[in-house]
């Protein structure tokens, strides 16, 4: 995607919304399937608040799922949205690691569309995104500078090739999950947003590489609220101010109490940065001030820093070495390389009795190496035509995650159908269900399984999935 064909968004988007547009879509619900109605091989889930009415303006949260799951993105921001009366256009057609896939297609046609239909805010337009969905949140914030005011961006953020620069003018709300395989790089890329002076914050929520859960999707919310009354592009709420800020004041009170002083302090420092000029943060100037003094919180935040780049080069050396394993001859057994990975290591380092920062970490690097061999060795093996050198890499990531085999094999089942090995693929889909996999909605419309579908034993595997279990 190019910032013209961003920019091109501007001369589509029309100006005062259809007075007919907005009678099919109930408010209060998901309405999970809205054509587009200048271009209906797109759509989007679409929710718009119970209050909903053509005589205000509105804010809209646009959602880029990389998996085209936009019901379950819309889902996650549904309770914040009709909160705070926001429209959610979630696309249904996003996807990430594609290089065929036409996600600006698909962006441009959900904003035409919700410009065309609905009554928009123009000065509280917002994005986001999971993963490479956060990428394209980001990429579009960018090019369209003028026209979105923040962007949420989940388990990924900058785009490799646009990094953040003084010019970066869109408030930007990150979230990541404690063993997320991205975490350092969200680490880094707030560390970096601060040294440019830009307007940014990131949450930190327990859990894998995953869509942020609800909570931090209303916090998210909120926080862009208060943006927009710094601003000005919203007015001033002192009730909603007063309320939010002591929120925040109690979780770094918990937090402090609970004996984890340096999570207290970042706390406390962004209840003052986040709350400035809206209402007197005395109590938490105080308080960043008191804990910064103490010589255990500059340590621990000094500690933390340094174990992140210690993960970082431990994580390439790994991956170098599961490339090196994979790419030799004969390539030795799953098992075999498993252990030169040395997981059992970091099985022990990740274990619930070990310290928590060292168990975090090595968790870390097991979802670095998971991803890896679960998805992109085995896409970029199958594209060469290696298919035993794939099943390889899935065995490994079966190694590394036993309770998720049955995604990898899912996995490999799809990069062989796409690429015309059907008797491989059925192997492969056999053995996902034999491993857990039990997503028949999504086996049964998976446009990667499409030349599956005429095929025996697909459908022996279907009905198989069907049938009650016992």
């Amino acid at each position: 995607m190019t910032s013209a064909v961003f920019l091109a968004l501007l001369v589509l988007s029309p100006g005062p919304p259809e007075k007919s547009a907005t009678g099919a879509f109930p408010p209060g619900e998901i309405v999970p399937r809205v054509e587009c109605a200048g271009d209906p091989a797109h759509s989007y889930a679409l929710y718009l608040p119970a209050a909903y009415s053509r005589d205000r303006t509105w804010p809209v949260l646009y959602l880029y799922d990389p998996r085209r799951r936009g019901p379950l993105a819309a889902e996650r921001f549904r309770e914040a949205a009709e909160r705070y009366g926001w429209i959610l256009a979630s696309s249904n057609d996003t996807v990430s690691d594609d290089p065929t896939a036409r996600n600006d297609d698909a962006v441009r046609a959900t904003w035409t569309d919700v410009n065309s239909r609905f009554s928009v805010d123009p000065r509280r337009v917002y994005a986001a995104g999971f993963s490479g969905g956060a990428r394209l949140a980001v990429l579009l914030a960018q090019a369209m500078r003028e026209h979105v005011a923040g962007v949420i961006a989940c388990g990924g953020g900058f785009p490799s090739g646009a990094p953040p620069g003084r010019q970066t003018r869109f408030a930007f709300f990150g979230a990541v999950g404690d063993v997320d395989f991205n975490y350092g790089e969200m680490r880094r890329l707030d560390r970096t947003l601060a040294r440019l002076g830009a307007i940014h914050r990131l949450a930190v929520f327990e859990g894998p590489h995953s869509w942020c859960p609800a909570p931090v999707c209303r916090e998210g919310i909120e926080w862009l609220e208060l943006q927009a009354m710094r601003s000005g592009a919203r007015p001033k709420d002192p009730a909603l101010v007063e309320r939010l800020y002591q929120e925040r004041l109690e979780r770094a009170a918990a937090l402090e109490a609970a004996g984890k002083l340096s999570d207290a302090f970042v706390r406390y420092s962004e209840a003052a940065e986040d709350f400035r000029a809206l209402v007197e943060t005395n109590a938490a100037d105080a308080a960043r001030t008191r804990l910064g003094k103490q010589p255990a919180v500059r340590r621990a935040v000094d500690d933390e820093v340094r174990r992140e780049e210690t993960e970082a080069r431990l994580g390439a050396r790994l991956s170098f070495d599961l490339n090196a394993a994979l790419a030799s001859d004969p390539t030795p057994p799953a098992k075999a390389i498993a252990n030169r990975l040395g997981l059992p290591k970091l099985r022990k380092d990740a274990a619930a009795d070990r310290p928590e920062a060292e168990r975090r970490s090595a968790a870390r690097l097991i979802e670095q190496l998971y991803v890896q061999a679960a998805f992109y060795q085995p896409r970029e093996l199958i594209s060469k035509r290696e298919f035993r050198r794939a099943e390889i890499s899935t065995g490994i990531a079966e190694e590394l995650k036993p309770d998720r085999a049955g995604g990898a094999w899912y996995n490999l089942a799809c990069f062989r159908a796409t690429a015309g090995d059907r008797r491989g693929a059925l192997d492969s889909l056999r053995a996902a269900v034999e491993k857990g996999f039990r997503d028949t909605a999504l086996i049964e419309t998976d446009p990667d399984l499409a030349s599956l579908r005429g095929e025996m034993q697909y459908r022996s595997i279907v009905e198989e999935l069907k049938k009650p279990s016992r």
